[in-house]
């Protein structure tokens, strides 16, 4: 396989390439925002502050332009010649044509990302402890896709590439633990500077 990718390589047009990559890298920003935001809002709710309705349509529309980034980075995925990606191979956990681990992890990033994205539309239908827990597979999320990246990302080595995780792992890592050890004085000047 190794010398079929590398003649196709040398022959093929870049474009489904650097789309595929676009679209990762730019669904990881919003989902390390995303999720930030979320951090924010529950830190606010525990802390009887009150944050702008601007801060709820932000969260609801970086969850939106999360999943549509996903999808096109899937299709890309999908449309590119030089790695045989089916939808299969996008929807199951299963022989990947492309370091299966790697793979594996964005494909259960995936499914949880359905599922928080599913029960945020039914957050009105369903009970609130059930939506909340549910909501918990966010930082589940996170993790796999940090790790689908940094192990199936062909820019994981760079520089610039890494201080992005690193910025995006510090920020939801440091919201994460005022969220967990909140003291309401420090976790104020956070939210409202």
């Amino acid at each position: 396989m190794g010398l079929t990718v590398t003649l196709a390589a040398t022959n093929a047009n870049p474009l489904m390439w650097y789309l595929t990559r676009t679209t990762a890298m730019s669904a990881y920003v919003v989902l390390a925002l995303l999720v930030s935001l979320g951090l924010i809002q529950s830190i606010a709710r525990t802390s009887h502050e009150r944050l702008p309705w601007v801060v709820d349509a932000l969260h609801q529309f970086l969850g939106l332009l999360f999943g549509v980034l996903v999808v096109f980075h899937l299709l890309t995925l999908v449309a590119d010649p030089l790695i045989p990606f089916s939808v299969s191979n996008i929807l199951l956990p299963r022989h990947e044509p492309y370091r299966p681990l790697a793979v594996d992890l964005g494909v259960l990033a995936l499914w949880t990302m359905i599922l928080i994205l599913v029960s945020s539309w039914l957050k009105r239908h369903l009970p609130y402890r059930f939506w909340r827990l549910l909501h918990f597979l966010s930082f589940a999320t996170f993790v796999l896709v940090t790790l689908h990246g940094l192990l199936a990302g062909s820019d994981s080595g760079q520089l610039w590439m890494k201080a992005i995780y690193a910025g995006a792992a510090a920020m939801v890592g440091f919201l994460t633990l005022l969220r967990l050890f909140p003291d309401t004085q420090e976790t104020r000047k956070v939210i409202r500077p």
